[in-house]
């Protein structure tokens, strides 16, 4: 590997780490950051039972999809833009191909499908992460450097975040 991959790898693992730590409702959910390959995102989420649309079922909630693709396609823009500027989501559509069970955890695997200064286009696919099974699939719309509060590009400071 060369140095310059070494510190894009670097660079991108590092932009993961912030990500997932500076953003509360992500932490609240566990999702975690599997993989961040040029402009795609793995993030997986192992279900909980308060997750659950109700005490009898397994059936997961579908909000719990929806921030797991809004997670994983928020993270796409910024593999992408190599930059951790502000962005909000514009839209999010998903369509929904089968139940979400609480028998396993979920995969989300985020496309950055096209990127303008103003704007992101992105592709999520959310799989059963036991069969591989397509659950549902996402496609997003992002605002780039919105008036937001930056992520924090440099080590955390002793005693807080």
């Amino acid at each position: 590997m060369t140095h310059s991959n070494r510190n894009q790898r670097s660079d991108a693992v590092t932009m993961a780490w912030r990500f997932t730590e500076q953003v509360p409702h992500g932490k609240d959910l566990d999702m975690q950051v599997i993989s961040l390959n040029g402009t795609q995102v793995c993030m997986r989420l192992a279900p909980q039972p308060w997750m659950f649309t109700d005490d009898n079922t397994k059936e997961l909630c579908t909000s719990v999809l929806y921030s797991l693709a809004d997670s994983a396609s928020g993270l796409a823009v910024f593999a992408e833009a190599k930059d951790l500027s502000p962005i909000a989501t514009l839209d999010l559509r998903m369509d929904y191909l089968r139940v979400a069970t609480g028998n396993c955890a979920l995969l989300a695997i985020a496309t950055c499908r096209h990127l303008t200064d103003e704007v992101a286009f992105i592709h999520c696919d959310i799989l059963s992460e036991d069969s591989g099974e397509l659950l549902a699939t996402a496609n997003a719309t992002f605002m780039r450097n919105t008036q937001g509060q930056r992520f924090q590009s440099g080590h955390r400071a002793e005693g807080g975040a």
